[in-house]
This record gives C-alpha cells, structure tokens and sequence, in this order.
C-alpha cells in the first residue's frame, strides 16, 4: 500500500513577520504525535511528559488505537492510496511542542526549527503495524530559552528511540530525498516475528516452499507486508530437473543448486537453515510457533507445508539402504558424480545397475551411459519392475527413449523386482526376480530410483495434520489442510481426492499449486474469495543424455520431438523456470556459453547483466 499525502488547509503560526510564517496542518500532526506515542517505551514517555498538554500518557496511548481500519478492495498487484482518518479532536496536543512544525513564540529570521515526526500505522486487531521513524533537523533560535530546553530534551529522546528500532530491526540507515531527510526502520524482536506484523512461515525449499514464498513478497499488502520465513534443513536450493545434465557436464553446480542466500539476496525473505523438529499449533487462535533444531523458535501465523519427497527404501529388501545410492538430494547428486569419475578411471569393465523404470530411472541410466560412452567395456543396467518402462507416459515418450536407450547400449530388463543387495569383494550382488526366476546380478555401482515418499516424516514428533496412507497432508481443493484454515499444504507432501484433482505429484504441479497457494494466503489475510487449484497439464520433457531429450506436447493424441532441437528447447525452457530474474541471467549465460560458440561467449555476460538490472528495476517498483 501506497500512502500519499494530500493537500491540507495550512495552519499559520503566530510569528513576528507574516512573511516568515510556516504552514502545517494540525490534524496530520496530532495523528501522528497520538499513535507513535503507543510505540515509545516509557522512558521516552516520561522524557517527553513535560511537553504535554493536555490528556495523560495513558489515555494517549489508549487513543492512539482508537480509529476506523480503511481497506481498499485492491488486488496482490495493484495499487491503493489511502490515509487513515484517525479521530483527532480533543486530543490536546500542541504539534509544535513536539518539533513537527515551527515553534511557539518568536523564531530568528531565515531558520525554520527541528523537525521530527514518527508515522505509526496500525491496526490493532490484526496485530499489523509499520513503523517509519523520520528525523531531520535544523537549528533555531528561541527566544524562550525554557521552552527550547524541553523540546531539545524530547527531541533527542525520540532520535534515540528511531535509533533503537533501526539496530532492532538490523538494517542500515538509507537517506532518502524529499521535503525531510529520514532514517527508515522498522522494529524487530525475534526471527520471523517484527513488532505488529503478521508471520508467514514456508517450511520446504523445494519449487512449491520457494516459489510460494517468492509469490507472497512480490505481492501488495494493503496492510503492510508480512514476515516470511523460509525454513530448509539445506543450504542450496535444487533444481532437480537438470541433477543429470549437471552428471553430463552440461551445467555447473550454481545453476543446478544455486544457494538460498543468493536467490533470496534482493527479497525481504527471512532464510532460516534447520530441520523441524516440531511445529506447536493453537486451536483457538491458529497461532503456532516451529522448532528449528534445537534451539531455535519460528512463530508464525500462516504456515505453508511444502517438504516435498524423500528416497525411502523398502524395508522388505535387505541391504538396498546400506548398499545401493539413491538419486534425490545434492549430496546424493555429489555422490554420484564422485562414484561414476572414479569408475571412468579404473581399468577393467565396469558395471552399472539402474533400479527403477520410471521416467527417473531413464534419465538417470541415459545419464550414466553418456558419462561412460568412451568406454566399451562398461555395461549400464536398468532394472524396471513394470512390463514397459515408463508406462505412464505418453507413448512417443516411450518411444523416444527406448530408441536413445538402444543407442547408448542401455540393456533394460522388465519385470525385475530387486529381493536383496549385498555386498562380496567390493561388489554388490544384486539378488532380482526375473520373470519367476531368481537371478544374481553383479555390479560395481547400484542406483537406486524407487520407493519415493512424502517427506512429512521428517517435520517432528508433534506434527500432527491428517495425513493418507501414504503420508501425504489432506488438503482440500483450496490447498488448506483439512481442519486449519492458516495451514497449507503443497507439492509432493499434499494429497487431494482423485475426484477434485486428478494428477500425480511431479514438479510441475508444485509450480502450479505455488500460484494458487500464494494467492489464497494472500486473500485469506485481506478478506477476499480463495480460489480452488486446477491443474493444467503443459507437456512432458526429459532429458535421454548429453545433448538429446524428448519433449511431448498435449496436442491431439500428442505431439513428440526428440533430438537435438528437444534438448535445446528443454534447457530453454529451465533457465524460464529459474525462480529469480538474477538466477535466470546466471543459468541462461552458461547456455549460452556452451551451445552458442563465440557468439554466445559475447552474449552471455549481456544477458546476466541484463536480468539482474531488470531484477533491481522490478525491486524498486514494488518498494
């Protein structure tokens, strides 16, 4: 929200020239004086009691929270001027004892007296209130040298007052131009919790917890923006889709895993690395309060669930979780990368299993085979437990990657189940069920696809949301937990009625479900209608190697190109998908770098600096 000032009728002070007179309007300033009371500590009270006249600093303070909310029926992206009429009359303030205007008795000519106002906003039933603290001087030449010692006195306790919200709030003194020169603060007292505002927490860094979070801060608030806290047990965020592009040396390990202080570094997103190991939720007032490790307390008063899924090995497989690598997490990605550098490096054949015959498995064993291509003697194995891999896909999907699959010499065998893994002379033997046969199968390395699971697990002992079966947050059609109107929940950790929303969890509906859960925070805070989650499903791209891929779009019966063109049009795609403009200068200049020769090597560095002012240029018009 945007406040302007309107003209007022001017309020003349009594002076010994009629020229030399000052014009300030008395409501605005009795307003201002009568609500940033509220705020002050006592000290600063009683430091200034001396100047009041009139009603006592109680009934003060108990007025300033006296007046009509004013809300304009604007949208997250518009823009609403509004200027609270707060009740003034009888107040008894003198405006000028304070310093806001000219000073009462005779005043030197050619010097105006200190200046200083404090604009408190709030609105005391929401718990919301911004603070900017104003401060600008000049001198004066009293005649009433009494009168002077007790302005100067309550001036400089409210400077020292403007100077303890700024070190509370942690942000450094901006000098601004207009008619006064002023110090900007805003009081903070703990993480995720500033004085007056609202809270948001986002537990999950994923594409649904960081998008949504993004969403939230580049909205307007009619009542001031809110406290958002991001919560992620990880430093970096991940973008899984190019996990395999970064194993085939097409991308480096900032575009695929930029850190969270990078992408969040021109927001007012507060970041806070930790894992949950409790979330404390009152049924009255829907306030809670998350535990972060130990020692660390997130109050809030919406909270967003957006864990995503984590690798969970079958229990009914012994030795899969000691012995075989999952494929979900950077450090996993790390692991992986190590492992396959170690094996191009080694004499000898070599041997890869893949378990899972999904579209992970295939990327990933397409991956694999692409990183071992210059060796003839290494063997790369996918295990599918279906008929058909990746027979949930559309079928020029599945064409298109078994014909990579033959070309990279990728064996694939259906109807394998895995029983057991375990380990003989730095080999697992793989124990599969093939067809009703049990077969034993060596391997120098064994990647592991399968058995992904909501990672709600993972939130603490007191979590306790209605969950399915499958541990996934019952959600209805407006993405709020069942039960809790200020909880929501999104991505893989969710779960609607096959009836409301048919899909399965994929990072696209994360990124779609971030739009619709944004909004309905948003308008669950202003008193506007929620919007229920339809998802509409864009196509399908995967990637089948270094430098092919399949891209299917939801034309007809489906159209499907694969190939060179298919991988290019896959990257660019994923440098659009980027959460920030700066992330997208970065992953577009190394595309650029690595498929468009010279050329490219003189663009990119146009293309990084031309997102990132862009980036500055969209900071500045929401501020």
């Amino acid at each position: 929200m945007r406040f302007v000032r309107p003209s007022f009728s001017s309020f003349q002070v009594p002076h010994a020239s009629q020229s030399e007179s000052a014009s300030v309007h008395p409501a605005r300033l009795r307003a201002r004086v009568a609500r940033a009371m509220a705020t002050m500590r006592p000290s600063v009270l009683d430091t200034c009691s001396t100047s009041l006249r009139g009603p006592s600093k109680d009934r003060l303070r108990q007025r300033s929270t006296i007046g009509p909310s004013i809300h304009h029926r604007v949208g997250p992206h518009g823009v609403a001027d509004v200027v609270p009429d707060l009740p003034f009359k009888d107040s008894g303030l003198d405006p000028t004892t304070f310093g806001v205007g000219p000073e009462t008795g005779s005043v030197g000519k050619g010097n105006v007296a200190g200046k200083l106002a404090i604009d408190v906003i709030a609105t005391d039933g929401h718990r919301r209130a911004e603070t900017t603290c104003k401060r600008g001087a000049s001198s004066g030449n009293c005649v009433e040298s009494g009168r002077e010692t007790a302005m100067e006195t309550c001036r400089r306790a409210w400077r020292a007052e403007g100077a303890r919200l700024g070190r509370a709030a942690g942000v450094r003194p901006s000098r601004r131009k207009g008619r006064w020169e002023g110090l900007q603060c805003r009081a903070a007292t703990a993480p995720g919790r500033k004085r007056g505002k609202e809270s948001i927490c986002v537990v999950g860094g994923g594409f649904g917890g960081l998008l949504t979070a993004l969403k939230l801060d580049s909205f307007l608030w009619p009542d001031g923006k809110p406290n958002i806290v991001l919560v992620n047990r990880e430093e970096r965020f991940l973008f899984k889709p190019l996990m395999y592009d970064y194993l085939t040396g097409e991308c480096d390990v900032n575009d695929v895993a930029p850190r969270f202080e990078d992408l969040l570094e021109s927001t007012s997103i507060e970041f806070c690395r930790g894992e949950v190991s409790g979330i404390e939720l009152q049924q009255t007032t829907g306030e809670g309060v998350l535990s972060v490790g130990k020692d660390q307390s997130v109050p809030f008063d919406h909270l967003v669930v957006a864990v995503g899924a984590s690798t969970r090995f079958p229990s009914g497989v012994p030795g899969a979780r000691e012995l075989a690598v999952p494929f979900s997490t950077f450090d996993d990605m790390l692991q992986v990368e190590n492992s396959l550098k170690d094996l191009e490096g080694r004499s000898g054949p070599c041997k890869v299993a893949v378990a899972g015959g999904g579209v992970a498995g295939v990327e990933l064993a397409c991956a694999v085979a692409s990183c071992l291509k210059n060796r003839p003697d290494a063997t790369v194995l996918l295990l599918s437990g279906s008929a058909e891999v990746m027979e949930k896909c559309p079928a020029g999907h599945r064409e298109a990657a078994k014909a990579e699959m033959k070309e990279l010499g990728v064996e694939v065998l259906d109807t394998a189940r895995v029983l057991s893994v375990e380990e003989v002379e730095s080999q697992k033997q793989v124990h599969i069920n093939l067809g009703g046969e049990e077969r034993v199968i060596d391997t120098d390395l064994l990647l592991w696809t399968v058995g992904q699971a909501p990672a709600t697990a993972d939130l603490g002992g007191s979590y306790v949301f209605p969950v399915n079966d499958k541990g996934s947050i019952k959600t209805d059609p407006y993405l709020q937990v069942e039960g809790q109107s200020n909880v929501f929940a999104l991505g893989d950790a969710s779960f609607q009625a096959p009836e409301v929303s048919p899909y399965i969890a994929t990072a696209q509906v994360a990124l779609q479900q971030s739009d619709f859960c944004a909004y309905n925070i948003w308008a669950s805070m202003n008193g506007r209608k929620l919007v229920p989650f339809r998802y509409m499903h864009l196509g399908d791209m995967m990637t089948l190697g270094r430098s092919t891929a399949a891209i299917t779009l939801p034309l007809g019966s489906g159209f499907t190109l694969d190939g060179i063109l298919a991988s290019l049009g896959r990257k660019i795609a994923y440098v659009i998908r980027q959460p920030t403009l700066q992330q997208q200068g970065r992953v577009g200049r190394g595309l650029l770098e690595r498929e468009g020769g010279e050329a490219g090597k003189a663009l990119g560095p146009l293309l990084q600096l031309f997102a990132t002012e862009a980036d500055k240029l969209l900071q500045q018009s929401r501020a």
